[in-house]
């Protein structure tokens, strides 16, 4: 056999525990020609290193054509762990075979012959003594027989850790006060010791291990918390009769056993002109104060139980733990040397009566809290009271340095109220202000009328690609014009800024929601029709936007959004304060019966394109003399009718391929965005039109987030028209019915609808009011929203100018256009409606 010169590294406290493993029949797992191999390998002397750890060997070889190759011979407790090879994998086989007989020979020679080599460099170390400690000596007498030979006995220096129980081992000499490591670096050579004195400490090794002490780092560590304690009350006695045992005076506190930790916070102001606070956490245990260096130990570790030496075991609720956790990680949200905003305050209403508040943040609480005080709204006496609460609300947030959500119903008028806003907060004329709106492209107009109808005094600028600077009040924006403009708004500091539909920002990542969190404004609003509970993680996104850490990391949030209804019940009280939401039902005594509201809804490219070729075709059409009477009369009408139906949507010109032709007219792009909000939160909606074509373009539309099962259909076409009704009427959660102007003007009854929309409004108003009548029949509770969907600078646009600003005008104009027989009167009327 060839002399051998393997490298070998091991703890001597591991010997008994690789003694067991290669004591058992490793030899069963491989087959023949691996063993025959190894067995070459090994009498050849190829393995050069073996290390020996706890779970596992590392077996390194060299073998005669120059190659290196090693292998690691894996363990779970006593057991190989072993893994087929195959005819690919042959050599690593045989290796482990020769990595077993190279450990066996080592193992059992260095356990039966303690004067065996031994790699380990060994030298004699004298150890500190720990002044705090204290000290349990047995007598010689007290000592096993066995013992009584030797001339050392085993101390064991047992002591409280992060980490567990430790214990060390150190030879302490009988003659004089001197004490050398017993185990790990720099021990004492095991061929120094007597046979008793080998014995002993190899029956400290197997007593560690059953009591399930693990060997690292020079020390014996128990870190199974569990265990510790009832070690130390029922086995640590069996151990002083074999060794003298040392500890540290927190070693007595884990006897004690899990002690909770009961957690108290103190809120402080330290910035009265930016409103900031910070929190002292408080934490005790058994009523004794935790020291501050201790609080990030304890709040940082992995589990709810935990050993803090100096307080022994301690448990921390789950809820407390997060708690903390959540609002230090608040401060990553950019909150400078520890600042956090006062708002963060109701983020710990959940921590109730143990949150102690200094004097000034109790009164910012109160006054925060509290019903704003009144203003003079006579310069916007158009406004129903509950719009000036919302105006007042929303004030007094932001006074107090925090944001606001205003989440009511449709048709409640958010776009007032906002208006409303801009307005008070601009009568303090402290210095010129700007304000943004951001939203949904369709609503732009929505905005630009709301304005010069109720708030002329403030000039309105659309952003668009060709604006250069921001030179107006209001700068209303899309949300894709907010986007490709960013660079330009950067320069901009808005006093307040808006996001209408602010669900559009719901993907934290997009570009949309990046370009929105670069906006710069004192104050920050966001609107919303859908109930807060229908888009828990849509409410989170735009809370980041409002007041960041609000509501924590986007990971805790969606795991809270999906627990209980008791953790949704705490998201809802923690963002209330900062959230308005008023049904129409809540406020139903200061609503008239009908209330009619406007839709302008700007035109697709194609769709004004081809409307714009109509309108000129019918002027000139009006300008040609040549023709008869009769003829260019019917020619008109009909060309009006045409532009009626390019209003609606560019597919109902019978000349455009509508299959080709996919994209939405500006119409249905703003119902459907409406009916979506509405069908959310459990309404009903009736959609009327003319056109038979144009309700089935909606229903397409609306099918994309629709179930076909909630849509119903009522048109000339209807044979059983009571079964459509019937289910509309009894329907228990949102339905749309479509139904044609002259279909449901006479002989029906849809008393349970909550939203009409006139898809396409009728020049007649006396056809509306019947068909709106089937809604509003006697016996019906509450009251109907009637929108009117009007394309922005279109013939019905004019119409309806018409309508509401010369009515007197409009009735006569409507009166010569039914009077086809007066040919002057009949053309004069036409370019009337017509004209810019």
């Amino acid at each position: 056999m060839s002399e051998r010169s393997a490298k070998r590294k091991y703890r001597e406290s591991e010997l008994p525990l690789w003694f067991r493993r290669v004591s058992k029949d490793w030899e069963k797992h491989f087959r023949q020609e691996e063993l025959d191999y190894g067995r070459a390998l090994y009498k050849a002397g190829c393995i050069r290193e073996v290390e020996l750890n706890k779970t596992e060997a590392f077996i390194s070889a060299r073998l005669e054509d120059g190659s290196e190759p090693f292998c690691i011979i894996d363990f779970e407790g006593d057991e190989f762990i072993y893994i087929p090879t195959t005819s690919d994998d042959f050599l690593y086989g045989a290796l482990k075979v020769a990595g077993f007989y190279e450990i066996e020979e080592f193992v059992i020679d260095r356990v039966a012959e303690t004067g065996a080599d031994c790699d380990i460099e060994e030298r004699v170390e004298v150890a500190q003594v720990d002044n705090n400690s204290t000290e349990d000596f047995v007598s010689e007498s007290e000592l096993p027989q066995a013992s009584l030979d030797a001339t050392r006995v085993l101390a064991l220096n047992f002591s409280s850790r992060r980490k567990g129980l430790v214990f060390e081992a150190f030879w302490k000499d009988k003659q004089i006060d001197k004490r050398i490591r017993a185990f790990g670096d720099k021990a004492l050579p095991i061929e120094e010791l007597s046979e008793s004195e080998s014995e002993l400490l190899m029956r400290m090794i197997t007593m560690a291990r059953k009591a399930g002490f693990k060997f690292e780092d020079n020390v014996f560590v128990l870190d199974e918390i569990p265990k510790i304690s009832a070690f130390l009350k029922l086995s640590l006695g069996k151990w002083k009769e074999l060794f003298v045992i040392r500890k540290d005076k927190r070693v007595d506190l884990l006897m004690l056993g899990e002690r909770k930790i009961m957690l108290s916070a103190r809120a402080k102001s330290i910035d009265s002109d930016t409103g900031d606070f910070d929190i002292e956490w408080l934490p005790t245990v058994d009523g004794k104060a935790v020291n501050s260096e201790d609080i990030s130990k304890i709040f940082n570790g992995k589990s709810s139980v935990q050993i803090i030496p100096d307080y022994g075991i301690i448990s921390i609720s789950n809820k407390d733990s997060a708690f903390v956790k959540n609002v230090e990680r608040a401060r990553s949200y950019g909150f400078a040397d520890g600042k956090i905003p006062k708002y963060m305050l109701l983020a710990l209403s959940a921590f109730g009566e143990n949150l102690m508040l200094s004097d000034e943040l109790q009164g910012w609480v109160d006054t925060l809290l509290k019903k704003p005080e009144t203003t003079d709204f006579s310069a916007m006496d158009f406004l129903r009271n509950y719009q000036k609460k919302a105006i007042l609300w929303a004030v007094n947030l932001f006074k107090h340095g925090c944001n606001a959500m205003i989440a009511d119903e449709m048709g409640l008028g958010k776009t007032i109220q906002t208006l409303g806003i801009f307005s008070l907060l601009n009568a303090q004329k402290d210095s010129a202000k700007k304000f943004l709106v951001v939203c949904p492209a369709s609503v732009i107009p929505v905005w630009v009328a709301e304005c010069n109808k109720f708030f002329p005094h403030f000039k309105t600028q659309v952003l668009s690609s060709k604006t250069k600077s921001i030179n107006k009040d209001i700068l209303i924006a899309s949300y894709t014009q907010l986007r490709r403009n960013k660079a330009m708004l950067d320069s901009v500091n808005f006093e307040v800024a808006v996001l209408d539909e602010a669900q559009f920002i719901k993907n934290p990542d997009s570009k949309t929601t990046v370009a929105c969190s670069s906006i710069k404004a004192k104050y920050k609003l966001a609107l919303t029709g859908t109930p807060v509970e229908n888009r828990l993680l849509d409410m989170w996104t735009s809370f980041r936007w409002l007041m960041p850490g609000l509501m924590g990391t986007r990971k805790r949030f969606e795991d809270i959004a999906q627990n209980s209804s008791s953790s949704i019940s705490l998201i809802r009280k923690q963002i209330s304060p900062f959230v308005l939401r008023r049904l129409k039902s809540e406020v139903a005594r200061e609503l008239p019966e009908k209330i009619y509201i406007d839709l302008l809804c700007p035109m697709s490219d194609f769709q004004k394109s081809e409307y714009n070729s109509l309108l000129e075709k019918t002027r000139m059409e009006l300008e040609d003399s040549q023709e008869d009477e009769s003829t260019r009369r019917f020619t008109v009408l009909s060309l009006l009718t045409r532009l009626r139906q390019a209003c609606c949507d560019a597919r109902l010109l019978p000349w455009v391929d509508s299959d080709n032709c996919v994209e939405d007219g500006g119409k249905i792009s703003v119902l459907a965005d409406r009916v979506q909000e509405l069908l959310l939160s459990g309404k009903k909606v009736l959609i009327f039109s003319q056109f038979t074509k144009f309700l089935t373009l909606i229903e397409n539309s609306l099918l994309k987030f629709v179930d076909a099962e909630k849509i119903f259909r009522l048109t000339g076409s209807t044979r059983d028209r009571s079964k459509p009704v019937d289910m509309f009427q009894n329907a228990k959660e949102g339905v749309v019915m479509l139904v044609s102007l002259r279909a449901g003007g006479t002989g029906i009854t849809l008393t349970n609808a909550d939203y009409v929309f006139l898809a396409d409004p009728w020049w007649n108003p006396a056809v509306e009011d019947q068909a709106i009548d089937r809604v509003h029949r006697i016996g019906r509770r509450g009251d109907v929203f009637v929108y009117r969907l009007v394309s922005e600078g279109s013939v019905e646009d004019r119409v309806r100018q018409l309508q509401v600003q010369k009515k007197g005008m409009f009735n006569q104009l409507l009166g010569e256009l039914k009077d086809v027989s007066n040919e002057g009167k009949f053309i004069e009327t036409v370019k009337d409606i017509l004209s810019k």
